[in-house]
């Protein structure tokens, strides 16, 4: 990726805090990855797993560490020190973004629907009574239902649906009735949704994302959900109505959490786990087996079955 303008190590030093081991006055104006390096380009790297793959003849300068640093040729390349090199990059990278230009968002804004600063994407669906903030970013084909409400520094990636209705069904004589949702969304400040998440309305209140908030792709989170500050939840998790999650904690991808309980805060939660209660204390917590092979899966699992009669029987015993 090209950046928006030439940087010297030296500006780079002085911008973003960070310590220069080798010539400050290099220039480089793109950044790259370990495996694509290339002349007058930056990358970084924050495990030693990775430094095989540094190739010496075609970079100039790398962001690291000052543990990582003493593993590489100093002599070969200019490095950049900094406690977390990713940050480093990432803000670089950022700084040079003008998403304005891009052909993904609406050249002609609508007027009075959202701030300037804000950019909607080509082909976004915004109902009526929508709120957005400023510096936001809605990417193209997304969906803000009637009532949404969207602070400022949100990011929608494509797909995604927000205040879509909920799963509320009755029965009467056999036969589902639909339950009507009219509550709706409310996405506060610096919140993340990534691509083809749905995010439903309330039933007859509010579904809250709290700020900071960082949700992943794939991501289906039910009606009257309320996720608490700073929470981060990966691909492919289903969070059911009316949970409560806390603030700091993380949630593993392809995780099931059920409806109606609560997860008190800095509670972390590994992938493929099924959460079915309330967890009340922080901590880390998982559930599942890991992969095997499927004889041995099979055998395992008919034992599984025996655990109660097993039990018993050793009751008995003792």
């Amino acid at each position: 990726m090209k950046l928006k303008k030439k940087y010297s190590l030296q500006e780079i030093s002085k911008t973003y805090k960070c310590v220069v081991i080798g010539d400050l006055s290099i220039e480089i104006d793109s950044v790259c990855s370990l495996t694509n390096s290339k002349k007058k380009s930056l990358s970084y790297i924050s495990d030693d797993k990775h430094i095989s793959s540094i190739d010496y003849s075609n970079l100039d300068c790398l962001i690291t560490n000052k543990e990582i640093s003493s593993l590489i040729d100093e002599k070969s390349l200019s490095l950049i020190i900094h406690d977390n090199p990713l940050l480093v990059f990432s803000k670089l990278i950022n700084d040079s973004l003008d998403l304005s230009k891009s052909s993904l968002f609406l050249t002609e804004p609508k007027v009075g629907l959202f701030p300037d600063s804000t950019l909607i994407g080509n082909n976004v669906s915004i109902g009526s009574n929508v709120t957005i903030g400023e510096n936001c970013i809605i990417y193209p084909n997304s969906t803000l239902n009637d009532g949404t409400v969207i602070g400022n520094n949100v990011v929608v990636h494509p797909g995604a649906v927000i205040g879509s209705d909920g799963f509320g069904l009755v029965q009467e004589k056999g036969k589902w009735i639909k339950v009507p949702h009219i509550g709706n969304v409310v996405i506060n400040d610096d919140v993340e949704i990534g691509a083809n998440t749905t995010i439903d309305r309330g039933t007859l209140d509010s579904t809250v994302i709290s700020n900071n908030v960082k949700i992943d792709n794939l991501v289906h989170i039910a009606h009257n959900v309320f996720i608490g500050e700073n929470t981060a939840i990966a691909a492919c998790v289903g969070i059911a109505g009316s949970t409560s999650i806390g603030k700091n904690c993380t949630i593993g991808g392809g995780s099931g959490i059920n409806g109606h309980i609560t997860i008190v805060d800095n509670v972390h939660i590994h992938g493929m786990t099924m959460v079915t209660k309330s967890i009340n204390k922080e901590g880390m917590y998982a559930s599942g087996t890991t992969v095997e092979p499927v004889a041995t899966w099979r055998k395992n699992q008919a034992r599984f079955k025996e655990l109660d009669q097993l039990a018993k029987a050793i009751k008995k015993i003792t």
